[in-house]
């Protein structure tokens, strides 16, 4: 699938790309003929942790450049776009990856922690947009991929609070879809990654790092980012070399008049969906499932 893609001449902006699938998804698209604006938070001493994959990418013989900054800061945000225009060209593709994750009791998360998280996973993604709609629109052209999460589709223990940033990335990126110009060829759409990175390597064994490498995932989000896409507002499920969309389904309308509202209710019809993210991700990533299980 890979070969059939050229995205030469493009420019894409990648946030939370110093690892992960971040860093893999620059890789994928500068290795496609696409320059890249390498984004990331700098690091604890203030270095930059974006610098060492531009190295790489360029290395490789591809075209890349750092920006260092908390892309929840609009001043950051704007920055990133500014960078791209600079070396590069006015952005036709943002990834929207930085996010981070954390695993704890609901009873006793404080306001502030969730607000910190919010910041970075909400926020963030609103605040990048918000930098490079504006380009997007006067272009008349766009590829834009949200970071969801099969956590933000189907629950997760302990992530009431990553759960509800991840799910709204669909709010956001089907809301934004009905907002596109009319005559623009601009896409907005969600993937939910299943992968073996630094955030999840508290959940996935270290040993199953290659079957759930996030390189499996990028070519899906390159495709998404590419002229061939001409989906919006649609949720991809990706991890392991799998892939497949998601969609949000509704049970038959019935009349309150029909009867009593306890008989009415008990009586709606619900479409068969997941439990959880871990039981979705029994099919998305088969064999990982089946050892942690056995």
């Amino acid at each position: 699938m890979s070969g059939m893609l050229d995205l030469s001449g493009r420019t894409a902006i990648v946030t939370g790309a110093a690892k992960g699938l971040g860093r893999a998804y620059a890789h994928w698209l500068a290795a496609h003929g696409c320059a890249v604006v390498v984004s990331n938070r700098p690091a604890p001493d203030g270095s930059s942790s974006a610098r060492a994959v531009v190295e790489e990418i360029v290395a490789a013989g591809g075209r890349a450049v750092a920006h260092d900054g908390p892309v929840q800061m609009p001043e950051a945000a704007a920055e990133m776009v500014r960078i791209a225009g600079r070396h590069f060209g006015a952005p036709d593709i943002f990834v929207s990856n930085a996010g981070v994750q954390a695993f704890r009791d609901f009873g006793t998360v404080t306001p502030e922690e969730m607000d910190a998280l919010l910041d970075i996973n909400l926020r963030g993604v609103l605040v990048g947009l918000k930098a490079v709609w504006p380009a997007m629109v006067k272009a008349g052209y766009g590829r834009i991929v949200l970071t969801g999460s099969s956590a933000g589709l189907w629950g997760q223990v302990g992530s009431a609070d990553y759960a509800a940033s991840k799910a709204a990335m669909v709010g956001i990126a089907r809301s934004l879809a009905i907002d596109v110009p009319a005559g623009a060829d601009l896409c907005v759409n969600v993937v939910a990654p299943a992968a073996y990175t630094p955030m999840s390597s508290g959940s996935i064994p270290a040993e199953w790092a290659d079957y759930a490498s996030p390189d499996h995932v990028a070519p899906v989000v390159g495709w998404l980012c590419s002229d061939r896409c001409s989906t919006s507002g649609g949720i991809y499920h990706a991890g392991a070399g799998h892939v497949r969309r998601v969609q949000i389904l509704e049970g038959p309308v019935r009349q309150l008049s029909e009867g009593d509202i306890d008989s009415v209710m008990r009586g709606l019809t619900a479409q068969p969906e997941w439990t959880s993210s871990f039981a979705s991700g029994a099919e998305i990533m088969p064999e990982l499932v089946k050892a942690m299980t056995a």
